[in-house]
């Protein structure tokens, strides 16, 4: 279908999101509601894609793609900008090859929002913004930061945000009128929603976030708190507990009531310790909670660079605690490595042995597999490296002599590793003599 681009190309306003960027358009191309979204996305039913759209394609032949590619309006200008962080490395990959490729994609099914109610229908805003929008004589818009998971409040005016539900066949902008009541929060209460929607704002723009270790410096938290101990089992009643007692818990009861199902609901433990990936607003309030009572710059930071909320005690045993396939600190990793002995390791970080061989068993790296595969790791290098220098110097080199000449390097390799030495022996080229010719005698 032949898609006519425009003539007129706004840019952006601030963090306004793409529903706020196509409803100004609309006002100001003077289309009807189907009409703008069969010009901007080549639906006519493009209004109610108010999170994202599945139709970038079109949209960047119409904007002639002034206003950014298909990634970058994704994760600047959508709610999937608080999703990417939290996606695993191949389903980064496969939204970056949607992305380039401007298939057509169910972008928040796939790589975002779900059927729960933590994903909830509404649009919000500030009050104060909007005023701020009118008094410099511009359209009210739609800010990203406010559409977040967890934004519930304006970090800017420090006010509750206002909600609406996009039910209506129109391409709607935020209303100064019928302002939603405000809910009555102490300070504390208003402090923890705060932390929540400045650390949701501050996942646009991210790559990624350390879940690795942002699950330590929680454990480490709570392990400081008296709700987990250094060893298992680890009570999930006792979890929710703390939780349900936390001003964050409060407030959202308060705030957002329709998601108290939820969290009332084992998942604070199958946040920390179960396979499944969990929710991004999930780790968001257990990140809040567990750090109640921190400035918001602290928790911002700490949440990007969780290594630096982790606090080792004079005895060494701040960061003996872990789960099964948890990674051990690479502080106690590096000490291992390098150390001559347990023993000397257990110096330095001031432990028992018998704490440090439990502590790298439980986290799958004991000190025996440590320094076994750094042994094997340094072979493998020095006989690949041994026998591709052959191969590199000498121009006629057979399998004959590679298997001659670097024997030790090839039997340890057959053994240890014999995928790596079949590929490396295959760039030897196959090169035969020519068979002699026996000359034919006459009988």
């Amino acid at each position: 279908m032949h898609v006519r681009p425009l003539q007129l190309i706004p840019q952006w306003r601030g963090d306004e999101t793409l529903y706020s960027w196509a409803a100004r358009m609309h006002r100001i191309v003077g289309y009807s509601v189907k009409d703008t979204g069969r010009l901007l996305f080549g639906a006519s039913h493009a209004y109610k894609e108010w999170a994202t759209s599945t139709r970038f394609a079109h949209f960047g032949i119409a904007t002639n793609k002034h206003l950014g590619n298909t990634k970058d309006i994704l994760l600047q200008r959508t709610v999937l900008a608080a999703y990417y962080p939290f996606l695993r490395y191949e389903q980064r990959e496969e939204f970056d090859r949607c992305a380039e490729s401007n298939v057509r994609t169910p972008w928040l099914t796939r790589f975002g929002m779900r059927a729960s109610t933590l994903d909830k229908v509404e649009m919000r805003w500030c009050q104060c913004c909007i005023q701020n929008d009118l008094a410099d004589g511009a359209m009210p818009r739609w800010r990203l930061p406010h559409q977040l998971p967890g934004a519930w409040w304006c970090v800017e005016h420090d006010l509750y945000l206002n909600k609406l539900n996009p039910d209506i066949a129109e391409w709607v902008i935020p209303l100064i009128t019928n302002p939603t009541s405000q809910p009555l929060l102490n300070n504390e209460c208003i402090q923890a929603l705060r932390n929540l929607s400045a650390l949701a704002g501050s996942l646009v723009g991210k790559e990624r976030v350390n879940l690795v270790g942002i699950k330590r410096a929680v454990l480490s938290r709570l392990r400081d708190m008296g709700l987990v101990t250094s060893i298992k089992p680890v009570s999930s009643e006792i979890l929710q507990q703390w939780f349900a007692l936390t001003r964050l818990a409060e407030a959202v009861k308060q705030v957002e009531p329709s998601i108290q199902s939820v969290i009332e609901k084992q998942w604070i433990y199958e946040t920390l310790l179960k396979r499944r990936a969990s929710h991004p607003l999930l780790w968001m309030m257990l990140w809040v909670a567990t750090f109640e009572g921190f400035s918001t710059q602290d928790v911002v930071r700490g949440f990007h660079e969780p290594d630096a909320m982790l606090i080792w005690q004079d005895d060494g045993q701040g960061q003996l605690w872990i789960e099964k396939e948890f990674q051990a600190d690479e502080k106690v990793q590096a000490i291992v490595k390098n150390a001559k002995t347990i023993k000397s390791a257990a110096q330095q970080l001031k432990v028992s042995v018998a704490t440090i061989r439990r502590y790298m068993k439980e986290a799958q790296c004991s000190p025996q597999h440590v320094r076994g595969t750094n042994l094997r790791q340094n072979r493998k290098v020095a006989a690949l490296a041994e026998i591709e220098a052959l191969i590199n110097e000498t121009h006629d080199v057979t399998k004959t002599d590679v298997h001659l000449r670097c024997k030790g390097s090839v039997s340890w390799l057959k053994r240890w590793e014999p995928e790596l030495l079949a590929s490396t022996l295959a760039k030897i080229p196959e090169i035969r003599d020519r068979q002699c010719v026996l000359p034919l005698f006459n009988a």
